[in-house]
């Protein structure tokens, strides 16, 4: 056995991440992620709440619980993807998940590096890094690379801590899972490290990735309405506040003048 399959045969289990945006902030700056862009909640899926998330919204993390239905449809979807193939665009950065509990770290690595052409990185954090060590590489390298990597690690670890919840222990057993959603060539695709691959759930455009993946939480939902349990985060660039006001500003005299 090499020692790659050995580190995966003899899984870690990290500290889960908590579904809190101040949490997912924190973390994903302090890997050197700009200051200009954060995580929101969203509150709902309706057309209301869904136009209250700030603009842009690069992707979305959803928290939801892995259930015995949620698992009998996601074999069934994976194997008609491998008899019939789908659409699949190069640019998309997937990778699997090979450590316990670390599905949260893993859909924030989804969000950004999907959205590298325009987040902001600090040249010497772990994103800029570990993009440019891994862009070249298949799925489980990458996995593999996240695996050996202590700087991360030790950044979740922190983030675990920092959350609101009460810390479950690392070997606690944990039914909610992160998964990512963004936009990517024309198309909206699902990522999650526990699937042999980034699922596309069709046509989609930066404009459209809310609401697109919104109707993918609806049939969700529909498929067990009985659950309910679902937690919505949004990757956004944080408003321009001094903007803003000067806009409504701007708004007040015209109505003002009329």
């Amino acid at each position: 056995m090499s020692a790659d399959q050995e580190l995966i045969e003899t899984q870690k289990n990290w500290i889960p991440l908590e579904a809190n945006p101040d949490v997912l902030t924190t973390f994903m700056q302090s890997l050197g992620v700009s200051k200009d862009w954060e995580f929101c909640d969203i509150y709902g899926i309706d057309e209301g709440l869904l136009e209250m998330v700030p603009s842009p919204c690069v992707a979305v993390i959803l928290l939801f619980p892995i259930t015995n239905e949620y698992e009998d449809k996601r074999y069934k979807l994976e194997k008609e993807i491998e008899e019939k193939g789908q659409v699949l665009s190069d640019k998309v950065y997937f990778m699997k998940q090979y450590i316990g509990n670390a599905c949260g770290t893993i859909g924030v690595i989804h969000s950004v590096l999907n959205n590298a052409n325009v987040i902001e990185f600090n040249e010497n954090g772990f994103f800029k890094q570990f993009l440019d060590k891994t862009t070249s590489l298949s799925t489980e390298e990458r996995a593999i690379s996240l695996l050996k990597n202590s700087e991360i690690e030790k950044s979740h670890e922190i983030s675990a801590l920092q959350g609101q919840s009460n810390v479950p222990q690392e070997d606690e057993p944990v039914v909610l899972h992160f998964v990512s959603f963004v936009h990517v060539d024309g198309h909206l695709y699902e990522l999650d490290g526990r699937k042999p691959f980034a699922i596309n759930h069709g046509k989609s455009s930066a404009e459209t990735l809310l609401k697109d993946t919104a109707n993918v939480l609806q049939k969700m939902i529909d498929e067990d309405p009985k659950e309910i349990r679902f937690n919505l985060m949004g990757l956004v660039k944080k408003p321009n506040e001094e903007g803003e006001k000067e806009e409504e500003e701007e708004k007040e005299k015209q109505e003002e003048t009329k």
